[in-house]
């Protein structure tokens, strides 16, 4: 590719940047028994990517109306902060490599998350990463959720850029599907989701790490 590629580079955060989809499938496995349900972790599998309100429609959908949402959602994110506290908010390898790299040429960044405002500015500033990104844009900050493209079209928008002129990085199916529908290129890093099947031809790459990332960058 031209070397005027990448114009920008916007990043998913959850199983992106940080390992937290983990922390929150373990919150999950913890809270359904105590609200009454069975381990809740498997279902990180369908939601990832989703904001707030299309993941309670999911689970509404699932278990029903009489779903205490709230509830959950309430106990969950508590525990998700004790294991932040207690054990550091996990970092995927390479994050600080590339956007050091990104910094030194000059490649604007951006965040583009499912997770709210509050959560992803919390997580940014504790991991010192936050001054890197131009923009942050959350899940409670557009009215559809990934796979929609709103999300990537919004993002674009703000850079000022044609969705084909930015690199999305990606761990999830739904976030594939939203930057693909949005026209921008997309490399997917798969975290906890493995099999990359239901996303194939999507994608622009798939790799193993943001360190891999930055290495494939640094020779175009």
């Amino acid at each position: 590719m031209d070397r005027k590629w990448p114009k920008a580079v916007i990043f998913d955060m959850d199983g992106l940047m940080f390992a937290s989809e983990q922390m929150i499938q373990r919150s999950w496995d913890e809270v359904g028994p105590e609200l009454g349900y069975e381990p809740l972790g498997y279902h990180i599998f369908q939601t990832m990517g989703m904001n707030r309100a299309s993941r309670e429609q999911y689970f509404l959908g699932v278990y029903g109306e009489g779903f205490p949402y709230e509830r959950f959602q309430d106990a969950y994110r508590e525990k998700v902060r004790g294991y932040a506290d207690r054990e550091g908010v996990p970092v995927q390898k390479g994050l600080k490599s590339l956007l050091a790299y990104l910094k030194e040429e000059g490649i604007p960044m951006m965040v583009a998350t499912g997770s709210s405002r509050a959560h992803a500015l919390n997580y940014l500033e504790r991991t010192g990463v936050l001054g890197y990104f131009r923009f942050v844009l959350a899940g409670d900050q557009v009215q559809v959720a990934k796979p929609d493209p709103e999300i990537y079209l919004k993002a674009c928008a703000m850079l000022r850029l044609d969705p084909a002129e930015v690199l999305v990085l990606e761990d999830s199916w739904n976030g594939v599907r939203s930057a693909h529908s949005a026209g921008a290129p997309v490399i997917l890093i798969p975290d906890l989701q493995k099999d990359t099947g239901p996303v194939e031809g999507l994608y622009l790459r798939k790799m193993e790490s943001l360190e891999e990332v930055k290495k494939w960058l640094a020779g175009h």
